[in-house]
């Protein structure tokens, strides 16, 4: 009697969060499939940012920051990201009340390539995932979506738990021979098995982004202090030319593949963050801060080094994109994520479905119904 009055409040549960929740989840989930395929789309519609070297020598950072500001004059200087010999150097820029621009430039003439083709597309993807597009009242309704996916989960493997729960075939094989709503169910609990773990992944680390008091006690187990946010972006660095910190870390660090160069410095110190071919993840970065006017190491901070805690923090994103487990991980993380649609729709449908039957039932049963009996 108890198993069944719990299933019966589970089912509303799960029905109610999936009334309240559900689409939400369709649209961030279907955005982050979408994301998870930027790099590789921008890289296909952007031919033209893919530079032969052969053999030249390419300018300096200061070339690089002048042809941006060329370009827009009215911006203001956020970054360099240098992202190999083979590749357009992005200067980002910013203008106020503006998202940051990146400029492509050619690393061997300085010619400006023009916008990326698709950035601003996935800018507004962006924002669908992160917020609605709606600003902050939007990004608190994707919050408590996201934390709801916890009771969908939870919910939703009670109530299809099988009688044969130790048989890896009784929870993950699909009966396609299904129809109606059988087949409608099938895909929703079977496919929602499937993609469990990178659900509960997706779910627990995208609240990291979504409540301070989630995030703080994150970082407070792992031991780091709150990052420090930063203000406004300067157009007036601090140092006169990066060319120097440039040539040393080209010297330091001669095996990196991409880096992004800070163009403000701390106490005479430009911060350069740079990945190897063998770094563990995109966000893990080593660091040599480099005195900007005689090419100095002040400090050198390898991302192996790391305290663990530091690294997890730093390994959030990755895990919440898949990209921690390389390509393969990218994939599944961007296929799950591209199906999550699946279950608002799946769920509705057997609602509606349900009502059918009922309603049919109910007719069936007046029918039946003595004409005395009926009512008038």
């Amino acid at each position: 009697m108890r198993s069944s009055l719990l299933k019966r409040v589970l089912f509303r549960l799960h029905w109610l969060a999936g009334i309240s929740a559900g689409l939400v989840l369709g649209v961030v989930g279907f955005t982050g499939g979408l994301l998870g395929l930027e790099q590789p789309v921008l890289s296909w519609l952007n031919p033209a940012l893919h530079v032969s070297a052969e053999g030249r020598t390419p300018l300096g950072p200061d070339r690089w920051v002048a042809a941006a500001r060329s370009a827009l004059p009215d911006h203001a200087l956020r970054g360099v990201a240098w992202e190999g010999p083979r590749h357009a150097v992005a200067v980002r820029m910013v203008r106020p009340g503006a998202r940051p621009t990146a400029v492509a430039i050619d690393p061997y003439t300085g010619a400006v390539l023009g916008a990326e083709r698709g950035a601003a597309f996935f800018d507004s993807v962006e924002q669908l995932h992160r917020n609605l597009a709606a600003g902050p009242v939007g990004k608190q309704v994707v919050a408590a979506s996201t934390a709801l996916m916890f009771v969908f989960i939870a919910s939703g493997l009670y109530l299809r738990w099988p009688r044969r729960a130790r048989s890896p075939s009784a929870w993950l094989r699909m009966n396609t021979a299904a129809k109606g709503r059988g087949f409608w169910w099938q895909l929703h609990a079977v496919v929602g098995t499937w993609l469990l773990i990178p659900y509960l992944v997706a779910a627990a680390t995208g609240l990291w982004w979504s409540y301070d008091v989630y995030r703080n006690a994150i970082n407070g187990l792992a031991g780091v202090p709150a990052p420090v946010r930063r203000g406004p972006p300067n157009d007036a660095p601090t140092v006169a030319s990066l060319e120097t910190a440039w040539a040393s870390f080209l010297r330091e660090a001669p095996e990196a593949v991409r880096a992004n160069i800070a163009t403000t410095a701390v106490d005479g110190a430009l911060e350069i963050r740079y990945q190897t071919a063998m770094s563990p993840h995109d966000r893990a970065w080593d660091v040599l801060a480099i005195d900007a006017a005689d090419g100095t190491v002040r400090r050198r901070e390898p991302y192996a080094e790391l305290p663990r805690g530091r690294r997890f923090i730093a390994s959030l994103f990755p895990l919440h994109s898949g990209s921690w487990f390389g390509v393969p991980g990218r994939v599944v993380a961007a296929s799950a994520a591209l199906l999550m649609p699946l279950f608002a729709l799946s769920g509705l449908w057997m609602w509606r479905l349900r009502r059918r039957n009922d309603a049919l039932r109910d007719n069936a049963a007046a029918a039946r119904a003595p004409l005395d009996a009926r009512p008038a």
